[in-house]
């Protein structure tokens, strides 16, 4: 026990020290959110500025909340949407159009078993434009599911009804589909036929061609144009059902499975052009393999990740989850797969996968000390063409709760941006961050430890003094990868440069020896 408590603390001083070393600026923004799994974040970037999209809980229910960034972590603006017509709300769904307006479906509570559907639209500055409900004065209850913007001039939602609430097992759910215009006007609605149409809900709505695509329970996919045309595949051969649903370069549609490391390709008619299942290594009686992001790269070739459980179960070797990342080609191909196990029977769970510069970057989170210890933010930096582990980043939160990537952009110069949730003051809030790379190697202890940078921060025009022996070179590097000064340094213990024409901000000091090179964070103000 002993020797494991060391090894985990010896884990603990390298993630430490790793972490420090890419890690630009973090920034945490109070969300009050209490759902660890839907309640995520997302990030975008715009020029040098970075928005986190996401919800937000209030006294009043739940809102969309957009908080930009600068390079240098600096908050810029907070906008939160939603705070018309609606009170003890959830954020159901959002989406934007091409025009810069925000739609926002709310599920509103009425009562314990009643609720009804809100329809807001937004500018971007915060004004409501118009807001509809869909509601009954029956004992009725409308949910709603999922939105989704067709063309510039209309948009579907999915819901469903339930009544007969007080009959004992016999509430009845019955499957829906809206169309509105942009003006908020309804234009039709359709109830489905569970016996021929959808059962009891379709999954996320998906849109091509402005046709609504609905697959539901039972290997069915219903198609409905902008006209309420229908057309039903009641067999479409896909299996273990339908998580997500993406359109391919070829004009087909990926579609991964729910509980099981499964990928399938089919036409639009839905109908199963071929499958690829990993397999898994739990009994059958269990379930837990799960594809959580899909990516596919302009050759065509498909990449998954998310979480698949390690063999030896019910033993002592017997691993909690693992990140499993795998590469096909567009026919399904096996390719590559990489697994990453942290420590000894953790949990290791990915949520995102995006590709840049030869690498797929996979965030999540994984599990600190084991079993049912909190978890930290990860990265993985995977060579794509390889499948080799390239580069790793792990981040503890500030109060040793779970924390939890949720969303990854990488800029041109391998900096990276991320968002996600962590555990803070007894809620989950967002954390943001920036690198500035994910790298595998880590900075030499003795080299690391030596390198003393004062005064730190530093005003422009001032001398930097950077003691520690044998370096031969220098680069200021800013946020984003551009170098803003540099030059030789000459072996001595004591170096001393004047920062000069270095605007304020956050920056990268880039150290050399004839070996390595050792990164620091330095501010000018």
């Amino acid at each position: 026990m002993k020797i494991l408590i060391l090894i985990l603390a010896m884990i603990g001083i390298i993630t430490n020290t790793y972490s420090q070393s890419t890690l630009i600026w973090s920034e945490d923004f109070t969300t009050g959110l209490s759902n660890y799994y839907s309640e995520y974040p997302t990030i975008k970037t715009e020029s040098d500025t970075i928005k986190v999209i996401g919800r937000k809980n209030t006294t009043t229910g739940q809102r969309l909340l957009i908080v930009k960034y600068n390079i240098n972590g600096d908050t810029i603006s907070t906008q939160t949407y939603g705070n018309d017509s609606v009170f003890n709300n959830t954020l159901i769904d959002y989406k934007f159009d091409s025009f810069n307006h925000i739609y926002l479906l709310q599920k509103e509570q009425l009562e314990t078993y009643k609720s009804k559907i809100v329809l807001q639209k937004y500018a971007m500055d915060g004004t409501l434009i118009w807001a509809e409900q869909i509601s009954n004065p029956a004992d009725t209850s409308y949910r709603p599911r999922s939105l989704e913007i067709a063309n510039d001039t209309c948009f579907f939602v999915t819901a469903y009804k339930e009544y007969d609430y007080f009959e004992p097992y016999n509430t009845v759910t019955l499957s829906y589909l809206y169309l509105f215009n942009l003006n908020g006007n309804q234009v039709w609605q359709r109830e489905f036929d569970p016996d021929t149409e959808i059962s009891w809900f379709a999954y996320d709505i998906f849109v091509h061609n402005n046709t609504a695509y609905l697959f539901g329970s039972g290997h069915r996919l219903v198609k409905v144009d902008l006209s309420s045309n229908v057309t039903v595949n009641l067999n479409t051969g896909l299996e273990n059902g339908v998580n997500n649903v993406q359109l391919t370069s070829d004009t087909t549609l990926l579609i991964t499975a729910w509980g099981k490391y499964r990928i399938s390709e089919t036409n639009l008619n839905g109908t199963v052009l071929w499958t690829e299942y990993y397999g898994t290594n739990l009994p059958s009686n269990h379930s837990g393999d799960e594809i959580k992001a899909t990516i596919q790269d302009p050759e065509g070739n498909i990449y998954i990740t998310g979480r698949h459980y390690g063999d030896e179960y019910g033993t002592s070797n017997y691993t909690n989850a693992d990140i499993l990342t795998v590469k096909y080609d567009n026919t399904g191909n096996l390719i590559w797969e990489n697994r990453y196990e942290y420590g000894i029977n953790n949990g290791d769970i990915a949520n995102y996968i995006t590709l840049k510069n030869g690498n797929a970057y996979v965030g999540g989170h994984s599990q600190r000390l084991g079993v049912g210890t909190d978890s930290d933010y990860l990265v993985l930096k995977i060579d794509s063409t390889t499948g080799v582990l390239n580069g790793i980043y792990r981040y503890n939160g500030a109060e040793n709760g779970d924390d939890a990537i949720y969303s990854l952009y990488v800029f041109e110069n391998n900096s990276l941006a991320l968002t996600g949730l962590s555990y803070i003051n007894g809620h989950y809030n967002w954390t943001t961050q920036l690198l500035s790379d994910v790298v595998l190697s880590i900075p030499s202890f003795s080299f690391d430890s030596n390198v003393e940078v004062f005064p730190n921060p530093i005003y422009e025009g001032d001398l930097l003094s950077i003691k520690g022996n044998g370096l031969v070179e220098y680069s200021i590097v800013s946020a984003i990868g551009q170098i803003v000064q540099e030059g030789k340094l000459y072996g001595n213990e004591l170096n001393t440069i004047q920062i000069y024409n270095v605007n304020t901000g956050i920056y990268l000091l880039q150290l050399k020896t004839d070996k390595q090179t050792l990164t620091r964070k330095i501010i000018v103000k």
